[in-house]
């Protein structure tokens, strides 16, 4: 006896579909799963043998081979356990041919217990995406996933409570119509957790008028920023609170996001509607900031995929790991290779950087003096490469604020009043990227940078005496166009002036290019 049902296996954030195929025959009682099974996998054996007689069947005392195809492709996790129970049970001739139709047209996931129940799995959005691609007629699963699941339009999801409830649906369809046309109902009351509730303001940050600034340019284009200055003057502070000042995920990017964000424990079962905010401590291991593992998993850059990664005191993080992030910032992904994958994790981020000046963190301070050399000094910032520096588009001096400012400094602009600005700037870039790849200007191709450099303002002949006069490479000139686009966007001008250029030119090449 043969039977065969559509499963999936996930690779990275995406998944590819994998047949479940069971063969039963006379022989010595056995149950053997084979196409390449981690342990998990193999342990489904005992849950699936339980849950079948506990759940009222009657398990075959025969030789039972189950083969996860294709075979070359690891599979892992407890997410088998309910495909090879269906399957068993379809091969077994224990569920009635109405109900057989209906499976061999329809997708299953989920892990079993003991008694026959079904508990959730990770990564549903994604296999939910393929099922739609395969077109099968409906895709059961745990009822707590079917939540996420929900959130890929098109697709006709099936969730049951335990095994029993997955036969059944198969063989009465009109419980799985009733469960499609109600299912708003699953849906309230959730949203409460992606509410704008930040506890943190930009009005409690006394003075720093620039870097400030700085900042509300770099969330209006997604732009990397590094800010630089003695301890204790508003870095972190300033940096912790550009998260209040970012719109919220589009529809996309909040799939996008809570695909990623799935495969984690950390993970909710919502959809994640506010931008990430990744904060690792220096002493991160590669594999935590990068992503990887025996089988690979997001690190905290695919963690702030469409958000902010702070490393806050980033002379302290290794060099190793500072080079590690090169190809990410450039390529907006990064690609893991284990046993002949390739593992591909988006990472489009927005990098924020906070560091002191030295070692003993007051070089260039007003207050107090520098206890460092300029050995020192050197060594301190050779942890940073060149290649590293030019990715940075915005580098602003965070200086130590005036006795008065500190006590008796007036409060400064709130947090939603700077977020109506950046939130009008994305709505300028969406409208100005709608036909293309690219989201923000920080993204932008070379096309769309020559668009807006125009001879006829002066702005070309401009931007060439300030390459020849800083010396300035071809990407250095390229993010200072993409900042300089973005200024003219906070002031809604179609195109830019010259006064745009020289205020992204101080951002570019102010104090801090001389540590």
């Amino acid at each position: 006896m043969f039977f065969k049902l559509s499963s999936f296996a996930l690779i990275a954030v995406e998944a590819i579909e994998v047949s479940v195929e069971v063969h039963i025959c006379s022989g010595l009682p056995s149950f053997t799963i084979v196409g390449l099974p981690d342990k998990a996998v193999n342990e489904s054996r005992q849950r699936v043998r339980a849950a079948i007689k506990n759940s009222g069947f009657k398990f075959p005392v025969k030789k039972i081979i189950i083969n996860l195809s294709p075979a070359d492709i690891r599979k892992e996790g407890a997410i088998y356990d309910l495909p090879i129970a269906v399957a068993i049970l379809a091969a077994s001739q224990q569920i009635e041919s109405k109900a057989i139709e209906v499976i061999k047209n329809c997708s299953f996931i989920g892990e079993l217990s003991l008694d026959g129940q079904l508990r959730p799995v990770r990564g549903i959005i994604s296999m939910a995406e393929e099922a739609m691609k395969t077109k099968k007629k409906y895709f059961f699963m745990p009822i707590e996933n079917l939540k996420q699941a929900e959130m890929v339009k098109k697709t006709a999801n099936a969730g049951a409570f335990n095994l029993n409830g997955v036969i059944n649906m198969a063989a009465n369809e009109k419980i799985i119509c009733s469960q499609l046309h109600n299912i708003e109902l699953l849906h309230k009351g959730e949203d409460k957790k992606n509410e704008l509730d930040y506890c943190l303001d930009f009005s409690e940050v006394k003075g720093q008028l620039k870097a400030k600034r700085a900042v509300e340019i770099a969330a209006a284009g997604m732009h990397h920023i590094m800010m630089v200055g003695p301890p204790g003057t508003g870095k972190s502070m300033i940096a912790q609170r550009l998260i209040t000042i970012l719109p919220n995920l589009t529809t996309g990017e909040s799939i996008e996001v809570t695909k990623i964000h799935c495969l984690t424990k950390e993970f909710d079962g919502l959809l994640i509607k506010k931008r990430p905010f990744r904060n690792p401590h220096h002493t991160i291991s590669r594999a935590s900031l990068t992503g990887g593992g025996i089988s690979p998993k997001p690190g905290e850059i695919s963690l702030a995929h469409r958000g902010v990664l702070f490393l806050d005191e980033f002379n302290q993080f290794p060099k190793k790991l500072i080079e590690d992030l090169r190809q990410p910032l450039e390529n907006k992904n990064i690609t893991i290779s284990r046993n002949n994958l390739h593992y591909k994790f988006p990472c489009s981020f927005m990098l924020v950087i906070a560091a002191n000046p030295c070692n003993c963190g007051y070089y260039g301070d007003k207050k107090r003096s520098c206890r460092c050399s300029a050995a020192e000094i050197s060594r301190y910032w050779n942890s940073i490469s060149g290649p590293i520096m030019d990715r940075i588009d915005i580098r602003i001096e965070v200086p130590s604020l005036d006795n008065k400012d500190i006590i008796a400094s007036p409060e400064s602009e709130s947090s939603a009043k700077i977020r109506q600005r950046v939130i009008n700037c994305h709505k300028i870039q969406a409208e100005r990227y709608k036909n293309s790849y690219c989201k923000y200007n920080s993204e932008a191709g070379i096309n769309y940078i020559n668009s807006w450099i125009s001879p006829e303002t002066g702005i070309k002949k401009l931007l060439l005496k300030m390459i020849e006069k800083y010396n300035l490479s071809g990407r250095a000139v390229s993010g200072l166009v993409k900042i300089t686009r973005t200024i003219a966007d906070l002031e809604n001008c179609r195109n830019i002036k010259t006064s745009h250029l020289l205020e992204a030119l101080n951002y570019r090449t102010g104090q801090i290019a001389l540590y």
